[in-house]
């Protein structure tokens, strides 16, 4: 059984308060429904996404926005929901594995919609449902006992669509039946870091981003043997504004204090080299590095600047983070996974 104080702060994620328990700054919103087991999250305020330069060099990139951007327009089609009017923010959430890919895909709508009026619609559907924790959960799509799109209206101003696994974790964490990631230690800390309403977010965790580091330095030419003493660096986070250029925030875990120092030194090191190379072979790149920033933290890694929208996907390879699941095996392509979750198109 729970300890009374592990149930109180469970309330405390679910019910995301404007103003935390214990004083804690807040989470972004939405952000206490992942699913503990998730493997990332991404968040966007919906209007400012369309109208971004960002969204119109990549829109039909399968790789940035794939079949959960599909999921999303069912979503309102089955709602009859208008996304420029009635929906403000989207989470695309996502577990994904080496073996299956992606294997769960879906999403969490906010809005100025009535979730009443949403619910009773899809009740007069007729579909079949399962309740879960007190949520009604609509299945669209079943495959193989399995249903592949569900939609389930978690609150008021809040529903979610896709894998009818994910939605039962969040109607179980939404009343603090499970745990969610906001309420894992490393990936509450870095939540609580970006404050309640960032334009755009998003946070993974990764079997070891320590990896990826070490493949940008043997990409250099470089010795990578002092990664070799670090711990695991499981849980990356990041917040952007859609401006050009872009101003971003990239924050890591580090297992402790001296593992983010030398984390920050990797990426200054790669840094001074992207710099240099950067100053010889394209000079009008030099303002995305200008202004970068890295530095250490009690047990954390930071990197803040600007990025034009045009180099968005070479910083996140210079970064290292293409070999993250959000954009490794099963999405780099758009193609199904091998788990067969591929929603009809």
């Amino acid at each position: 059984m729970r300890s009374r104080h592990a149930r109180i702060a469970m309330l405390c994620a679910a019910l995301a308060a404007p103003l935390s328990c214990a004083g804690r700054p807040p989470i972004p919103e939405g952000a206490e429904l992942i699913p503990a087991d998730a493997t990332f999250a991404l968040s966007f305020d919906l209007k400012r996404l369309l109208e971004s330069d960002l969204y119109k060099m990549y829109a039909a990139d399968e790789r940035f926005f794939g079949r959960n951007r599909i999921n999303f327009y069912k979503f309102a089609e089955a709602t009859g929901l208008d996304p420029s009017k009635d929906i403000e923010r989207v989470m695309f959430v996502a577990t994904a594995s080496e073996e299956e890919g992606l294997s769960e895909m879906s999403g969490l709508a906010t809005g100025t919609f009535d979730g009443r009026k949403v619910h009773d619609f899809l009740q007069e559907t007729g579909l079949p449902k399962e309740t879960v924790a007190g949520t009604d959960i609509f299945e669209f799509l079943v495959i193989e006992g399995r249903c592949r799109f569900c939609l389930a209206v978690i609150d008021a101003g809040t529903a979610a669509f896709g894998d009818g696994e994910t939605l039962r974790k969040m109607a179980r964490i939404k009343v603090a039946e499970q745990e969610g990631m906001a309420m894992l230690p490393g990936p509450a800390r870095l939540l609580r870091r970006m404050g309640h309403d960032p334009e755009f977010w998003g946070i993974a965790r990764t079997a070891d981003l320590k990896q990826n580091l070490s493949e940008i330095l043997r990409n250099m030419s470089r010795d990578s043997s002092a990664l070799s003493v670090l711990g695991p660096i499981h849980e990356v986070s990041f917040s952007f504004d859609a401006a050009n250029p872009m101003r971003f925030v990239l924050e890591m875990t580090a297992s402790n204090d001296r593992d983010a120092m030398l984390v920050a030194d990797v990426l200054k090191g790669i840094e001074a080299v992207g710099r240099l190379t950067l100053s010889q072979a394209r000079p009008e790149m030099g303002q995305m590095v200008r202004d970068l920033l890295i530095e250490a933290d009690t047990g954390l890694v930071r990197a803040s600047g600007t990025i034009p929208a045009a180099e968005v996907e070479r910083a996140v390879r210079s970064l290292g983070l293409d070999g993250l699941p959000f954009s490794g095996p099963g999405t780099r392509s758009g193609a199904p996974s091998s788990s067969g979750t591929e929603t009809p198109r």
